[in-house]
């Protein structure tokens, strides 16, 4: 009995559903599309078309439910189709416009406005909506006509505006992947390349500007990679065969200038470098790190003003880029010149080593503090007795270079040369000779000349406590490194080999006073 029942109930809700008029289908699709279920709002309009294809709305509505599909295509048809059975409907010309932009169609999208005016001009909302659409295209046509003259700031602002009114454009996208990577933000570019590739993988240059973002990544074999497989989809392209042949050919020459560099071969890097960074101006990060590595085989071959100058380019393509700051400075510091010129040089290197610090790991503060303590004591110096310079030779010369200088400079001195002059001359070479070979036993002795080099004037470089409290006291440590030091000699005096800031025995501690 109780099935019985249970067919009959069955039978009931049937009969009830075949009764249902196009209106309650109308209504049972309303009632869906509110509660999101889109594809069932779309059955249950199209059951109401069934019935009635002449009624408008159930069109419109249905065109509604399929652009929340991103059916933009069977959207227009319904529009048209609702325009064909009521051609004063006002909605239907709204719908279908706002579908076709989807589309990225927006000269017909702008016909459709124009038609709803045409049969209701006094309506506000649809002329105000036509306005921002026209304008849009405007800016769009402004955006691209950036792109091409490659103002790239003035082309993001454009294309951001644009997006708002006209999102179905495919080429949108392309514009702002390619105005990204005019502006340097290669990282958001290959993250929209990304993301599209989800939604649109076959949107017309799509594969050659994400291998793009790869090179100007320095991803050099990825960048290849991707490039190859735009080629494959665009056999023909002139374009893909010109840059896949210029990237390897850049790969290859900036791989034998690092192989010359390894190799000692300073001259030969510079050259194979030099020649690389005139095949792209384009890719910055890539040539910041040829002009870095140009620099520092300048400064290898003590041509320091030349090495400032790279690095100088090196930042001003990459900001960032943290080992351009210290090289810099280290060729800044080398610098000869008069002493107002090389006071700048060193100001420059503190600034340098300042801008170091704050990118670099806090593991290496304090290397940049005793750095910047050394060339403060250095700008200090400037003007004072300069070993270097009396010998003639640059901060970082090497034993053999101030052994020939000495020599050169003692033969030119030698008071066996001075018989016969003016007494005032050979007083003057005297004093000169003097100051050499105080130059020469400075600079030779290791110990010493790290002494010096830390700032410890010349007449306490045979003290046992030179160096031990300049630069601030305390080795030259700043006030943090005394209090860690402090806090430590109270929580272990016991251990302390009978120094309170030595470790394990006695030797190499601190000294107060």
């Amino acid at each position: 009995d109780d099935e019985g029942e249970d067919e009959e109930e069955e039978d009931e809700e049937e009969d009830e559903e075949e009764e249902m008029t196009p209106d309650d289908m109308k209504d049972l699709g309303n009632q869906r599309y509110k509660t999101k279920d889109y594809r069932g709002a779309i059955e249950a309009y199209s059951s109401a078309i069934e019935a009635d294809p002449s009624t408008p709305a159930y069109y419109t509505n249905r065109a509604s439910a399929y652009m929340m599909v991103n059916d933009f295509k069977s959207a227009v048809t319904d529009c048209s189709k609702a325009i064909e059975l009521d051609p004063t409907l006002a909605k239907a010309y709204v719908r279908k416009a706002k579908a076709l932009l989807a589309q990225g169609n927006a000269s017909e999208a702008i016909a459709a406005y124009t038609q709803c005016l045409v049969k209701d001009p006094g309506n506000a909302a649809v002329a105000k909506e036509k306005k921002e659409t026209e304008e849009a295209v405007q800016r769009l046509a402004l955006a691209r006509q950036c792109l091409a003259e490659e103002k790239y700031t003035q082309t993001w602002r454009q294309i951001e505006i644009v997006e708002k009114s006209l999102p179905g454009i495919a080429d949108i996208q392309m514009i702002k992947v390619e105005s990204l990577c005019g502006l340097g933000r290669y990282q958001e570019a290959y993250s929209l390349t990304t993301s599209l590739m989800r939604t649109n993988s076959r949107l017309q240059g799509l594969l050659f500007w994400r291998a793009k973002c790869l090179y100007y990544m320095n991803q050099m074999p990825q960048a290849i990679k991707h490039l190859q497989e735009a080629m494959r989809n665009d056999p023909d392209n002139k374009t893909y065969r010109t840059e896949i042949k210029k990237w390897r050919a850049l790969e290859a020459q900036k791989e034998a200038g690092n192989a010359a560099f390894k190799a000692g071969n300073l001259q030969e890097a510079i050259t194979e470098w030099t020649a690389c960074l005139e095949v792209d101006p384009s890719n910055r990060p890539f040539n910041a790190k040829l002009y870095a590595n140009r620099g520092t085989a300048y400064s290898k071959l003590r041509r320091h003003q030349e090495a400032v100058d790279d690095c100088t380019r090196a930042i001003d393509l990459d900001p960032m880029y943290l080992k351009a700051y210290n090289r810099r400075a280290e060729s800044l510091r080398c610098l000869d010149g008069e002493p107002n010129e090389v006071k700048v040089h060193l100001q420059g290197a503190l600034r340098d080593y300042e801008k170091a610090m704050e990118l670099d790991s806090e593991e290496n503060q304090r290397d940049y503090k005793t750095k910047m303590r050394t060339v403060q004591t250095e700008i200090k110096r400037v003007g004072r007795k300069d070993f270097y310079k009396i010998l003639g030779v640059s901060k970082d010369a090497t034993d053999d270079e101030i052994k020939k200088a000495y020599k050169k400079g003692a033969l030119r001195l030698h008071p066996d040369r001075m018989a016969g002059k003016p007494e005032a001359e050979k007083e003057a070479a005297t004093a000169k000779f003097k100051e050499l070979n105080e130059a020469n036993e400075v600079l030779l002795d290791r110990e010493k000349r790290q002494l010096y080099d830390s700032g410890v004037e010349p007449e306490d470089l045979d003290n046992p406590h030179a160096g031990r409290s300049h630069g601030g006291g305390m080795g030259g440590m700043d006030h943090d490194d005394l209090m860690r030091m402090f806090m430590h000699q109270q929580a272990g005096m016991g251990g302390m080999g009978g120094s309170p800031f030595g470790r394990g025995g006695g030797g190499g501690g601190f000294h107060f006073g």
